[in-house]
């Protein structure tokens, strides 16, 4: 239920974007017909857009703001309904709308069986015999009082019209029948039943709906029926009533404006051009909503590629281990390690990479020394969100380690983790690499820039390894090669897959394993999308290519 709402919040930022758009753009123009699906594609358009996904490696603000709002509904409105009995306000306002669209669509099903019923009741005549091309339309006859209408085939007009406007009216409602005006009023309506919160929506189909009559109208006068004698029959009929939204009436709204349409000079052509102006708009928007789907472990962060942030699920990557489905406390201090609900730093990853690379500042001793290297901490989130007891759990030198304790204890409240509904501790580990520009390092360097493991692998060295084509290529390669398994898709199952595998001295890649399981599914499709990777340029300490030991999250979201 999240992303279908994060889908429908930017539906309807679009929307309002494409109605403003037309109103500024077109709405005086005077080509009825090309207004008119001018405006049916931008409804098209807010609905296909937010469902397009380009690969950025920096989003937007608005794409950031959006994909922390979307990580925070699925938390709130698909989990906590499992797990607690009672309402949040996210999951009340989530019912609320989904109440709206209900009783939406039930007020059409009524309006729809009324209107049946209407003509069921209403004499049937000869279209012919009043309009002689009129073949096919099915004319209503009914009581005084009711305005003359169309849908689909249908005219209902009243019994003192018929005798005094019968040309007039239904030449004009013939229009409307012919162009399939009602099927457009149908488009409109479905928009409205999930867009029904947005007043953007509401004035789309007003626009609509005064397109159709203007069109409606030149075709009436087309036809050499008198202008104002047209006109004053239309004032005539402004005080009737009309009762349903979904047909074309003769007494629409906006008289004045039908009439200065019916006297204004014709658009010049070329104002059609006009409309090329939703390309860059639509460009603007997929930008805007764009989010990286998978993210890479060596992102670079700051001025001085204090990079490489290893996914902020990765947890206790020292032992090695796959972590269970089910929540995990360590007794007897009440702090879980895994929970239903993961904490959420604020603006989420991206919030968290701008923090370090806003914060972090490289120890100028240690820049001078050409020291670097990935220090590992831990911490405890609390129920309130904030940080508490951070220690290292892998060093690389004291006045790195002394950085990274400093900042990470300067960490805003995060939203906290969340069991059974309720917000309790989590530990939480997070590695941070600190790594200076350029491929050289000072004469002076010090032996700790370069980290063996125990079985001789490395961990850190002078030259990381690359992707061909770098990050950017690392990321397209990885968006292009998943494919979402089909049976963990059916079954909404979705997360991170933490990744950790062996860089060979000649590039390649060996040794993928999984350091953080999120379903048998996707961990198998992440292993063999990194087992089928192109070879690296080989990672090297003292100026040799060496094995190096690398991490990589890959994220799985359905759309």
């Amino acid at each position: 239920m999240g992303p279908f709402l994060v889908y429908i919040l930017k539906s309807s930022l679009c929307l309002v974007a494409f109605y403003l758009f037309y109103k500024v753009l077109l709405s005086r123009e005077t080509f009825y017909r090309f207004n008119r699906f001018a405006l049916l594609s931008l409804m098209a358009f807010a609905a296909v857009l937010p469902l397009v996904q380009i690969p950025l490696y920096q989003p937007s603000e608005v794409g950031q703001t959006l994909a922390y709002v979307e990580d925070w509904l699925v938390e709130v409105v698909s989990v906590e309904q499992v797990s607690k009995p009672v309402l949040t306000w996210p999951q009340a306002l989530a019912l609320l709308y989904l109440i709206g669209v209900v009783f939406f669509i039930m007020r059409h099903v009524y309006s729809v069986s009324r209107l049946l019923q209407l003509l069921r009741k209403g004499r049937r005549e000869d279209a012919v015999r009043y309009l002689s091309d009129a073949q096919g339309i099915k004319l209503i006859v009914v009581a005084d009082g009711l305005a003359p209408f169309s849908w689909m085939r249908y005219i209902v007009i009243s019994e003192k019209d018929l005798r005094e406007n019968a040309r007039e009216i239904l030449l004009h409602e013939r229009a409307h029948i012919r162009h399939h005006h009602s099927i457009d009023l149908l488009v409109a309506e479905v928009c409205l039943f999930f867009q029904w919160f947005n007043p953007a929506a509401w004035l789309l189909k007003q626009e609509l709906q005064t397109i159709h009559e203007y069109e409606a109208d030149d075709c009436v006068l087309c036809e050499g029926i008198d202008a104002r004698h047209y006109q004053l029959l239309l004032i005539k009929k402004a005080v009737g009533t009309r009762l349903y939204s979904m047909a074309n009436s003769l007494n629409h709204s906006n008289l004045k404006k039908r009439i200065t349409m019916m006297m204004k000079r014709k658009s010049n052509p070329w104002a059609r051009l006009k409309y090329a102006y939703v390309l860059p708009l639509a460009a603007i928007a997929v930008a805007a909503f764009a989010r990286p789907e998978v993210q890479n472990a060596s992102s670079e962060i700051s001025a001085v590629k204090v990079n490489d942030l290893v996914g902020n699920l990765v947890t206790n990557l020292e032992e090695n281990f796959t972590l269970p489905d089910s929540n995990v406390q360590l007794p007897p201090d009440s702090i879980y390690e895994i929970v239903e609900v993961m904490p959420v730093f604020p603006g989420g990853e991206t919030g968290m990479m701008k923090y370090l690379s806003d914060n972090i500042k490289y120890p100028a001793e240690a820049q001078e020394a050409g020291i670097e290297g990935r220090v590992f901490t831990r911490f405890v989130i609390n129920e309130d969100g904030s940080v508490s007891d951070v220690e290292i759990l892998r060093s690389v030198h004291p006045l790195l380690d002394a950085e990274a304790i400093r900042v990470v204890k300067a960490m805003p409240k995060w939203t906290p983790g969340k069991v059974g509904g309720k917000a309790v501790k989590v530990r939480y580990s997070l590695p941070l690499v600190f790594r200076l520009q350029g491929e050289s390092t000072p004469q002076n360097n010090t032996p700790v820039a370069n980290k063996i493991g125990k079985d001789g692998i490395y961990e850190i060295v002078d030259t990381p390894p690359i992707y061909p084509g770098g990050e950017a290529a690392l990321l397209k390669f990885i968006s292009d090669n998943i494919k979402y398994p089909e049976e963990a898709f059916k079954a909404g199952t979705q997360g991170r897959v933490t990744t950790i595998f062996i860089i060979n001295e000649d590039g390649s890649v060996s040794d993928v394993d999984v350091v953080r399981s999120v379903h048998p599914l996707l961990d198998a499709e992440a292993v063999r999308v990194i087992s089928s990777m192109p070879k690296w340029t080989p990672g090297k300490a003292g100026g040799k290519a060496v094995k190096v030991r690398f991490t990589m999250p890959v994220t799985f979201r359905l759309q």
